[in-house]
């Protein structure tokens, strides 16, 4: 899967200020459409997981970048990682491990909480983010920082969030550092069956994928805020059939191909080891 994307955003980016606050929507001028803002998407957008019954979290993926030297994230981990020994949590040997703790070991992930891990991640991100759930959002603040370390699945950095109102928000899915126009809309099903039939195409050349249906739960103009997921791998492993969880954003224009303006998700079959 692919975690880091930078693309050319139309349809998003209209500055403007709202209590002293970013907002992206679409574009509406028509004049400028080929006038393409370029965005690093890396900074911006996250995925938001349940990790087990009592940890939900922003998520980063850690070293799946394609660039050589990969993200902020990449390098801050894998120093602290090569100097504090967090690797030989892998192999429980964790008398090696310098500075760490358990911070919740029941969900898929076994999450630990390195103190300079922490420290230096701090330093690259926000102190509080929006988190969008299936029918609203609310701004949370960032206080824990965790990683959850892996041979074979995907290795993540993730930020445990509190109070999030499931009642009102719905299933928190996707977050980001930027309050977004977004839109929740009672009924998707035209849009869902139009990606649904782009994604069994595009299925197609892939080995490995889940059977969990793509649910579109909000819009920003032409762009479609989709979840692949369960909920249930987190607190429930053994009952649950989703091994790829997954958020996609969709740009769905009438009479145009479906395009992928932004893909992230976890890999929690293990295909290196397979």
């Amino acid at each position: 899967m692919k975690n880091v994307i930078s693309l050319f955003l139309s349809l998003l980016l209209l500055s403007c200020n709202q209590k002293n606050e970013k907002i992206l929507k679409p574009s509406t001028e028509n004049k400028k459409s080929d006038s393409l803002v370029k965005i690093d998407i890396d900074k911006t957008l996250f995925c938001v997981y349940n990790l087990s019954k009592t940890t939900t979290a922003i998520v980063v993926n850690l070293n799946e970048n394609e660039t050589p030297n990969g993200t902020e994230f990449d390098k801050i981990f894998n120093q602290v990682s090569a100097k504090d020994s967090l690797d030989n949590v892998l192999y429980q040997d964790t008398t090696k491990v310098q500075n760490f703790e358990y911070y919740d070991t029941l969900g898929s992930f076994k999450l630990i909480k390195s103190k300079t891990l922490e420290r230096e991640i701090k330093k690259i991100v926000d102190k509080s983010y929006y988190v969008y759930g299936t029918k609203g959002f609310s701004k949370v603040t960032i206080n824990n920082v965790v990683c959850g370390i892996d041979e074979c699945r995907t290795n993540i950095i993730a930020f445990p969030i509190e109070n999030f109102d499931t009642a009102k928000n719905g299933k928190p899915v996707i977050c980001s550092k930027q309050l977004l126009k977004i839109n929740y809309q009672d009924n998707y099903s035209d849009i869902e069956k139009k990606v649904r039939a782009f994604e069994e195409k595009e299925s197609k050349n892939y080995d490995y994928k889940d059977d969990i249906k793509t649910i579109i739960f909000a819009n920003v103009g032409d762009a479609y805020f989709a979840y692949n997921d369960d909920f249930m791998w987190g607190k429930y492993p053994d009952k649950s059939k989703c091994k790829f969880p997954g958020r996609t954003i969709y740009i769905v224009k009438k009479d145009k191909p479906i395009k992928k303006f932004w893909v992230n998700g976890l890999d929690l079959f293990g295909i290196p080891c397979d």
